[in-house]
């Protein structure tokens, strides 16, 4: 019997994203493409904050650094976007729910984000309420909630209390995103734990190269700081250390993993990804040092 499309197009995905086939499949649209960016309004904008939490790591702690959300480069973590949610499937989920939700005295973690529901030993269901999506976070392969309901492992904000002051406030200084821009950033959240399976690429969760290509091995598990700043159709991502820009570029216009209409493009001697009116511009270290090398 001929295998499905829906399961062909999730075997393509998970060559790229090292999901199981089943969490693969589970994200797979009714268009039967690889499904990463296929998603409710709401989850884009939720994806959105989570790159910019997680692009930004620094001092500037009045910004989305101050969420923290940067730490999740410390674990080993899989994406699996779903069209009615997004799923981190990881083997220490208690420690990546405490790093993305804020405590009962507030402190880091995402604003507005709350446990909906503790299952088993290792899965949390947690929600957005400033946009209503869905985050899963679970240490089931397949990527679903297992086990009977529990009570967390640690203090935090539970769906019960309402947006606090400090966190309105917090998101009221997140600057305004087109709706190109913020399917292009919630794309690169996506991608971060994607690698090509022909060994040409690999984003490393912005702390390591899988491949171990030579000459890459520098600074090895350094994350550096990054910063993703911007206002509507024009944004700017800057980072030291991996990944090469080259290799998000790839992540995110690749005929197969890309993002549907995403070109890369060069402007002032950078590399840049543009997606409808939106444009992306990469700032990389590692690039400025190797054209550097390149001269002498």
């Amino acid at each position: 019997m001929p295998e499905s499309s829906r399961k062909s197009a999730a075997r393509s995905r998970v060559l790229y994203t090292g999901e199981k086939l089943a969490a693969a499949q589970a994200g797979i649209p009714r268009d039967h493409s690889i499904g990463l960016d296929a998603c409710r309004s709401e989850q884009s904008q939720f994806r959105a904050l989570l790159a910019l939490g997680y692009l930004n790591h620094g001092v500037d702690y009045d910004g989305p650094a101050g969420w923290h959300l940067s730490a999740l480069s410390s674990y080993t973590v899989t994406v699996s976007p779903r069209f009615e949610r997004t799923v981190i499937i990881t083997k220490v989920p208690h420690n990546v729910a405490q790093r993305m939700l804020p405590g009962p005295v507030g402190g880091s973690g995402l604003p507005g984000l709350r446990l909906e529901q503790c299952r088993g030993y290792g899965s949390y269901t947690l929600r957005h309420m400033p946009t209503g999506a869905e985050l899963v976070i679970t240490d089931n392969p397949f990527g679903r909630p297992v086990g009977t309901p529990n009570a967390p492992y640690f203090d935090c904000l539970t769906s019960d209390a309402p947006l606090s002051v400090a966190e309105a406030e917090q998101l009221g200084r997140v600057p305004d995103m087109s709706v190109d821009a913020r399917r292009l950033l919630a794309g690169v959240f996506c991608r971060i734990t994607t690698k090509d399976p022909c060994g040409a690429w690999a984003i490393g969760n912005w702390f390591y190269d899988p491949l171990e290509r030579p000459g890459r091995l520098d600074r090895l598990h350094l994350p550096g700081c990054r910063s993703l700043r911007g206002f509507g159709d024009n944004w700017e991502l800057e980072w030291e250390a991996g990944p090469y820009p080259e290799d998000l570029t790839s992540a995110l216009t690749g005929s197969v993993v890309g993002i549907a209409g995403a070109s890369a493009a060069s402007t002032l001697g950078h590399l840049a990804v543009t997606l409808g009116s939106a444009t992306l511009h990469l700032r990389s270290a590692r690039s400025c040092a190797a054209k550097r090398q390149s001269r002498l």
